[in-house]
């Protein structure tokens, strides 16, 4: 014979779990006004609904990041978030073993309250996220001007070196210039003394051709 088990929203049938997801917003009121459900039960349907709130936090956060609209999703998670309320509420209530009924007035008016400060903290954390995006999109505009500032002073850098270059290959070329051209100086000195040492040693030649010859008178 099998043996069904229900513990929260989990049925277990043959050893396998059948997942029940959280309940929408319009039929949590409905579903807390039960008096036979069990504090475990509701504790369960409070853990859902706070991980299905954090799940529509996320997906927001990152459309926020890609510039794409929220509407649906803010709308979604208010009506979480008031899920969420009205089962803290309801467990309140089963711990401090207060009346199941109240006044009519004195819920509106705490409902309300509650809905006001809800509403409120959800504004405020857009507020939040849009900030924050500003803020990532203004480092990263910073880092980019840094990284073209590195970038010139390298450039800079280089250009200081090529030219530092430049002048110390200009001074050798003038060196050797002017080594060249004291060179050729004394070459050209040198070839005018040769060619005077040549004129006197021919005229030499000429004397002494020209001069009788004693030896032989």
């Amino acid at each position: 014979m099998n043996k069904k088990k229900t513990s929260g929203h989990l049925d277990t049938t043959h050893s396998s779990c059948v997942y029940i997801p959280p309940l929408e917003g319009c039929h949590v009121e409905a579903w807390l006004e039960d008096e036979t459900i069990a504090q475990e039960k509701i504790r369960g349907e409070l853990t859902k609904q706070q991980f299905l709130l954090d799940l529509l936090h996320s997906k927001i956060s990152a459309r926020h990041e890609r510039g794409r609209t929220t509407a649906e999703l803010d709308e979604h998670a208010w009506q979480v978030q008031n899920s969420i309320t009205a089962i803290k509420r309801k467990l309140k209530q089963l711990v401090d073993a207060l009346p199941p009924v109240v006044s009519l007035d004195t819920t509106a008016d705490s409902r309300c309250i509650e809905m006001y400060e809800e509403k409120q903290l959800m504004a405020t954390q857009g507020m939040l996220r849009e900030d924050i995006s500003e803020e990532r999109q203004k480092v990263a505009k910073l880092c980019w001007q840094l990284e073209n500032m590195k970038q010139l002073a390298k450039e800079e850098e280089d250009s200081e070196d090529n030219k530092d270059s430049d002048d110390t290959d200009e001074q050798e070329c003038k060196l050797e210039e002017a080594a060249r051209s004291a060179l050729l100086e004394e070459i050209t000195r040198l070839r005018s003394a040769c060619a005077d040492l040549r004129a006197r040693l021919e005229m030499e030649s000429l004397t002494q051709r020209e001069l009788p010859n004693y030896d032989s008178l």
